[in-house]
């Protein structure tokens, strides 16, 4: 009797003690902008096939190739994928930019010609924001999609972006990386219901959306969000978009966020890079007060809950440079019982050229929770 009672009591508390674990994850597999995304790609994929998460949502993933070989290598342990096709969106007139609207006096073509074409990196940089910034508000003002187009095309030639711009055949696509939105969602639970929650409307150079799938675990219904939010840029890339700035355009991707996942399922889970964070002991803030708006609804924030860690870091070998180490990638919950929260993938890889490097310019976040 006495070893039956004990045999129940076990089978009693594996059952209460079950488990659901989710990560989010920068990849960083921002070709030409994040470094040595194609020789680090490799490692994600191995980290990412021992990691033993029910739920992954991977961000940046921009490029179709990228997408295909860390499908391939996932598929055999996540049996379930939700992400969307690659296609740009394209709207207003043909061609999208003129030759007058960005040559000539006062045009940001011919400032950035005339007043920054010696310079590189942070000064070219420099130069456009001091120097060509009127210019470059002007063309905002007169012909939006022309100068939202114009910055998509970061990271081209610039004999082809010009030509994109001023194709009169086709319109320019308004978006980075062909309109990819970069996320990728796996799950070993099976998914009922796949949604996507789209930002594009309020998106400036790269595509914002959130993935949605309701996910059946053990017989009750999960809904899981992974998304992917603006950035402030202010300092990098000049602001085109439909706001005053990239921290509006933020706050409005996280009220539309917000309000449609606060009608989803009891049991839901929002996580991804959020580009906004609280500041703590040894953590910078980032557009604090957007982050503000996240819990003015029902949700909690599984690191900020368990010991808030930075997950954009100094401290990084990508992020050399920086001058802020921010936790700006959250998983937020409700309806479960919070058991941990931590940060991932920190560890340093080997490159085939001998180098030593982070997986990513971000560490992961990884939440594991009780289920009832």
């Amino acid at each position: 009797m006495k070893t039956l009672l004990i045999s129940l009591l076990l089978i009693g508390f594996a059952a209460h003690s079950q488990e659901l674990k989710v990560t989010s994850y920068n990849a960083g597999l921002a070709h030409t902008f994040v470094p040595l995304a194609k020789e680090r790609l490799p490692h994600s994929i191995d980290a990412l096939k021992n990691h033993d998460a029910d739920v992954l949502c991977l961000q940046e993933v921009w490029k179709k190739s990228d997408r295909k070989d860390i499908y391939k290598e996932l598929e055999e342990f996540f049996s379930q994928s939700h992400f969307t096709k690659i296609k740009n969106l394209r709207e207003g007139r043909r061609p999208t930019c003129k030759i007058k609207e960005l040559f000539g006096e006062g045009k940001f073509v011919s400032c950035m010609q005339t007043q920054c074409k010696d310079l590189d990196g942070d000064d070219f940089t420099d130069c456009i924001l001091d120097k060509c910034g009127g210019a470059l508000e002007s063309l905002k003002n007169t012909n939006r999609q022309c100068a939202t187009a114009l910055m998509a095309q970061v990271g081209k030639n610039t004999i082809l972006g010009m030509l994109t711009i001023l194709n009169p055949i086709a319109r320019a696509g308004l978006f980075a990386y062909k309109g990819s939105d970069g996320l990728m969602l796996f799950s070993r639970y099976p998914i009922k219901d796949k949604s996507i929650a789209d930002f594009s409307s309020i998106s400036t150079l790269n595509r914002r959306r959130a993935l949605k799938a309701t996910l059946d675990v053990e017989g009750k219904n999960v809904d899981v969000y992974c998304t992917h939010l603006s950035a402030d840029l202010s300092r990098t890339v000049p602001y085109t978009g439909k706001f005053d700035s990239w921290i509006e355009e933020n706050m409005a991707q996280i009220n539309q966020l917000m309000e449609h996942a606060a009608v989803s399922a009891s049991r839901s889970i929002i996580m991804g890079d959020f580009n906004c964070g609280f500041a703590s002991p040894g953590i910078d803030s980032e557009l604090e007060n957007n982050c503000r708006r996240t819990q003015q609804f029902s949700f909690k924030n599984a690191l900020e809950q368990i010991g808030p860690e930075c997950t954009f870091c100094q401290d990084n070998t990508l992020n050399a440079g920086e001058t802020k180490s921010v936790a700006i990638d959250h998983v937020l919950y409700r309806g479960f019982d919070l058991i941990d929260a931590h940060v991932e993938f920190k560890e340093l890889v080997t490159l085939k050229d001998g180098k030593s490097t982070n997986l990513s310019d971000h560490y992961g976040v990884t939440a594991i929770f009780e289920l009832e």
